[in-house]
């Protein structure tokens, strides 16, 4: 295997211990959204590397865990431990991981208004006031703002009786026309000779890069080549696709907030409606005309899955060659497509199996 893991204070980020023995299948990401997985750790003995401290090193929501890449020593994803179980075998069991993103799932957010503030300033100062370390006892998180300025214009206006949490405000915020993305990466540091490993917020207008003009991207996956398997699926079922997409709100009495339906013109296909709730609090039309516009750019035309599954060790390196959001290319010969299948995209995530062979997984953004 190519990784291994830690473990670190979830309030400092500390590092407490190191899990060479940790075994966990699979790890992920995705911009806007958090992940999950589970682990086990075998407890201390003559054949095994677990620590003594390893119970510190696995408490539930005290500790998280980080996955470091063997040839960078870098972070490449960590976990928040939810649930620690253990029974009549040799291993313990790590249960309800998930990424730090689902810490803003945790805290909520009080009474706080924006008025014409930039988003990418209303999602530093959520963050500042209501997850970073410090406020009311928050994990270490650094906002990276990678447009250097506030960003887009917006009026929000929350308040502490709606129960809103930091998650969803983001999740909403991020859903409109031009909205933030947001996702958490990792950065490393020394001090005074102890090694902390901390969440990086990335906020901005797009997370990852795009090729300069004329060049193919850094990172090309193909077959015959460093990929085991890919599939490619075009899916017109409910939610899947649709030509009239409307954008609606909580209903007071007999009425209540809605877009305007948003057609996509689609000459060979009946009219197939999707209408969906981008959050109950929302009373602005404007602002559920933005969220039916960009709800229409994604399945307005169907939705179009592509995987790749690449071997590690032959594909091109998360975190060195792509990053997540950084537009990848993809070069394959199939019996569905003898003549080549060819195309650019973002990769919008990533999933990552740990096994005797190490896979790589971009999910591509259509």
């Amino acid at each position: 295997m190519a990784y291994t893991w830690v473990a670190c204070e979830a309030r400092t980020g500390l590092v407490i211990a190191d899990l060479p023995d940790l075994s966990c299948g699979k790890v992920s990401a995705s911009i806007g959204a958090f992940t999950t997985t589970s682990a086990v750790l075998p407890y201390p003995g003559p054949d095994n590397a677990t620590p003594e401290n390893w119970e510190r090193a696995t408490q539930g929501g005290a500790s998280y865990l980080v996955l470091l890449d063997d040839v960078t020593d870098q972070p490449v994803q960590g976990y928040l431990i939810g649930k620690r179980v253990a029974d009549e075998t040799p291993m313990l069991s790590l249960q309800n991981l998930v990424s730090l993103e689902a810490y803003f799932d945790r805290r909520f957010i009080g009474d706080k208004s924006f008025t014409q503030t930039g988003q990418n300033a209303i999602v530093a100062a959520i963050v500042a006031a209501y997850v970073a370390a410090g406020s009311n006892g928050g994990i270490p998180f650094r906002v990276l703002n990678l447009d250097g300025g506030p960003g887009a214009l917006r009026d929000r206006t929350y308040t502490d009786i709606s129960d809103k949490t930091v998650y969803s405000v983001l999740t909403e915020l991020m859903g409109v026309i031009g909205g933030p993305e947001w996702t958490v990466t990792w950065e490393s540091k020394y001090v005074g000779g102890q090694r902390f490993i901390t969440p990086v917020l990335q906020v901005g207008a797009r997370i990852g890069v795009d090729p300069l003009a004329g060049l193919a991207p850094a990172a090309t996956f193909d077959m015959p080549g460093n990929l085991t398997e890919f599939t490619y699926s075009e899916d017109w079922t409910s939610q899947g696709g649709a030509t009239d997409i409307l954008a609606t709100s909580t209903a007071s009495a007999d009425s209540r907030p809605q877009s305007t339906h948003v057609v996509v013109a689609d000459s060979s296909r009946p009219t197939l409606e999707w209408r969906f709730t981008p959050s109950t609090s929302i009373t602005d039309v404007a602002t559920l005309q933005q969220h039916a516009a960009s709800e229409a750019a994604i399945i307005g035309g169907g939705v179009n899955a592509l995987t790749l599954t690449a071997d590690v060790e032959d594909a091109p390196r998360l975190g060195v060659d792509w990053s997540i959001g950084d537009t990848i290319g993809w070069d394959i010969t199939t019996p569905r497509f003898p003549n080549g299948f060819r195309g650019t995209a973002r990769a919008v995530g990533w999933e990552l199996t740990l096994a005797d062979v190490d896979l790589i997984a971009p999910i591509i953004a259509q």
